[in-house]
C-alpha cells in the first residue's frame, strides 16, 4: 500500500494505540474493549493497518480468504513476510487445501488416536517426578514436558533441531512484529537461525519415521513438491510447541485462581474439554496474525481498501461482550468450542487437535493427582504475538 493511497483515502473509525508498546503489551484486555468499541475495524494511525477486534467481524473477515489473503505474509513487516514466503500458512486455496492434505494427515484426531496412550504414559512419568514436592513450576517442569518430548520425537528432527526449537519457534512468532520493534528486531535475528537450519536439514537427519520424513515420502510419490516439502517443515516447527505450552500454563493459572472452578472439574471431570476452550477463549496463545485485503471492501459498515493490511486480533474477539456474556470470567461450564484462538476458516489451526489432546491429557492426571494447589508465583514476559506466563509456581497439595 502507497503512501499516497494512505493519505487520499478516507479510513474511519481511527485510533493511535500501539499495540505492540509494553503497555499494551503487559495489559492488553482494557484496549481490546476500547478497539471493539470504537468500530468493527479500526484504522491504527501508529501501524497503518486496520485493526479487526469484534468477534463477528474476525469471524466474517477470516472465512473470506479470497478478499483477506494471507499471500501477502502475515507478520507486520516484510522482512518476515518475504523470508516466509512458500510456506503453507502463508498460501491460500486452492494451493492451501492441497498442501494441508498432506500436512495435516498426522494431526486428524484418527491418526492421534494411537498417540493417547503414549501421552498419557509419558505425563504419568513426568507428574510422578514431580509428586514428592512442596512446589514446582508448571511452565518448564510441566508445560514444556509433552511438547517438547513429543512434538520433536513426532517430528523427528536432528538433535540440533530439538535443542533449540524452543527458542526458534518464541523467536520467529517475536520476527512478526512491526519493523524496527526490539522485540521484532530480536526475533528476526533469532528466526534466520531457525530459517538455516531448516533449509540445510537433510533427510538423513531425520528419523524416517517422523513427520518431517513423511514430508519428503510425499514429495517422492507426487502429492507436494520437494521444495513445498522442504518449506513446510516450518509449519510444523513453529507452531507446535508455544500454543500447547501457553494453552496448558493459562488454564493452569486460571484455575489456581479461581479454586471453585477447579474443584468443579474435580466433581465432574467430563468437563475437562469445556475448561480448555474457555481457557484458550480467554487467554489466546496468539494474539493476532494479519492479512492484506485483495480488493475494497465494507466489513459491517466499515470501509477498507485494497492493500491494506487487517490485524486479525483473535485475543480481543474471545472477550467480545457482543457474543460472550460476562467474557472475563472464567467458567468452565461455558461452551466456548467456537473460539477463535485457533483462527477460523481455511487457515484454522491443523495441529489443534494434538495440542488440546496434549493438555486434557495433563490436566486429567493432576485432577486424579492433586486435591487442590495454589498459585503462589508468576512471571510474565513480554512478546509481540504469544501470550502467556513464562514461569508459574504452584503449591499442589497431592491426593
Amino acid at each position: 500500500m502507497s503512501e499516497a493511497a494512505t493519505l487520499t483515502r478516507l479510513r474511519q473509525p481511527v485510533c493511535d494505540i500501539d499495540l505492540w508498546s509494553d503497555e499494551v503489551l503487559a495489559n492488553p484486555v482494557p484496549v481490546y474493549k476500547t478497539l471493539r468499541d470504537l468500530g468493527p475495524a479500526v484504522w491504527l494511525t501508529k501501524h497503518k493497518a486496520w485493526v479487526v477486534s469484534r468477534y463477528s467481524s474476525v469471524r466474517k473477515a477470516l472465512l473470506d480468504a479470497a478478499t483477506f489473503t494471507s499471500r501477502e505474509g502475515i507478520a507486520m513487516n516484510s522482512v518476515m513476510n518475504q523470508a516466509s514466503d512458500g510456506i503453507m500458512l502463508l498460501a491460500d486455496d486452492p494451493e492451501h487445501m492441497r498442501l494441508r492434505r498432506t500436512f495435516a494427515k498426522p494431526l486428524s484426531p484418527k491418526a492421534l488416536k494411537g498417540l493417547a496412550d503414549r501421552l498419557t504414559e509419558l505425563a504419568e512419568a513426568q507428574v510422578d517426578t514431580l509428586s514428592h514436592k512442596t512446589q514446582f513450576d508448571a511452565v518448564s517442569e510441566l508445560a514444556h514436558f509433552l511438547p517438547l518430548t513429543v512434538v520433536t520425537e513426532l517430528l523427528g528432527l536432528s538433535e540440533g533441531g530439538k535443542k533449540n526449537m524452543l527458542q526458534w519457534a518464541a523467536g520467529l512468532f517475536d520476527a512478526m512484529g512491526p519493523d524496527d520493534y526490539p522485540r521484532t528486531v530480536a526475533g528476526l535475528a533469532i528466526g534466520q537461525e531457525a530459517f538455516a537450519y531448516l533449509a540445510s536439514l537433510q533427510r538423513e537427519d531425520m528419523d524416517p519415521q517422523g513427520w518431517a520424513a513423511a514430508l519428503f515420502r510425499a514429495a517422492d510419490s507426487g502429492e507436494i513438491s520437494h521444495q513445498e516439502a522442504q518449506n513446510m517443515l516450518m509449519d510444523y516447527t513453529a507452531p507446535a510447541l508455544d500454543t500447547t505450552i501457553n494453552g496448558l500454563s493459562s488454564a493452569l493459572l486460571l484455575l489456581g485462581n479461581n479454586p471453585q472452578q477447579w474443584q468443579l472439574l474435580k466433581q465432574h471431570p467430563e468437563l475437562v474439554p469445556y475448561a480448555i476452550d474457555e481457557a484458550l477463549r480467554l487467554e489466546s496463545p496468539i494474539r493476532a496474525f494479519t492479512r492484506v485485503l485483495t480488493k475494497d471492501y465494507e466489513l459491517e459498515g466499515v470501509q477498507m481498501y485494497a492493500g491494506d493490511r487487517a490485524i486479525m486480533q483473535y485475543a480481543a474477539a474471545n472477550r467480545d461482550e457482543r457474543h460472550y456474556p460476562h467474557p472475563d470470567t472464567f467458567d468452565v461450564m461455558r461452551d466456548a468450542r467456537d473460539h477463535v484462538a485457533f483462527g477460523y476458516g481455511t487457515h484454522i489451526c491443523a495441529g489443534r487437535h494434538l495440542g488440546k489432546l496434549e493438555i486434557q491429557t495433563v490436566l486429567n492426571i493432576l485432577l486424579r493427582r492433586m486435591t487442590d494447589f495454589k498459585v503462589v508465583g508468576v512471571r510474565t514476559e513480554l512478546h509481540n504475538t504469544l501470550r502467556g506466563v513464562a514461569e508459574l509456581i504452584i503449591e499442589p497439595v497431592w491426593a
